[in-house]
């Protein structure tokens, strides 16, 4: 099963939708994360509405402060626990729960690249994949898995820049 495209959304998911995006221009993050959410609960896979929800999140989690994500880091740490051998849907849920509260973690970010795999969400898992990039550029297990992952989503030229940044990273 591939990633869901945007026509898939009923009539009422593409106002919302863009709604969502009309609401990002503004800087309405709030409410961008929350009816993309709504969206993503019947469609967990349409990766162009978990890219705006994304933005969303980090927007809105710069407002916290150090002591909002030592918390949020401890509270999710069971979250990221026990990923392997829940179903993929359970997995989703508790990577986007873990992602609803730090979008940085690498934890909930590796879960949704594994429960996205099982799903056979090929550009989700590259999307997960490039945010751990974002966060952790010289992980050489992550790139690796980014190249097989752009090549999964049929994106042969985006493999390849993955694989000559891994190669800049062996010559160091």
């Amino acid at each position: 099963m591939p990633d869901t495209p945007l026509s898939s959304l009923d009539s009422r998911q593409q106002r919302l939708l863009a709604n969502a995006q009309r609401a990002q221009e503004k800087g309405n993050a709030e409410y961008v994360v929350t009816a993309c959410g709504e969206i993503l609960n019947d469609h967990p896979g349409c990766l162009p509405v978990r890219q705006l929800q994304r933005m969303a999140q980090l927007r809105e989690s710069g407002k916290g402060g150090w002591m909002d994500k030592a918390v949020s880091g401890l509270t999710n740490f069971p979250f990221s626990l026990g990923g392997k051998g829940c179903s993929p849907e359970k997995s989703l849920v508790r990577a986007d729960k873990i992602l609803s509260e730090d979008p940085r973690s690498l934890a909930g970010l590796k879960l949704l690249a594994e429960a996205s795999a099982a799903l056979d969400w090929p550009a989700t898992v590259a999307f997960a994949l490039e945010a751990i990039r974002e966060i952790e550029p010289k992980n050489k297990d992550n790139l690796l898995a980014l190249g097989e992952a752009w090549l999964a989503a049929d994106k042969p030229d985006e493999a390849l820049k993955v694989a000559d940044a891994l190669l800049r990273l062996n010559s160091v």
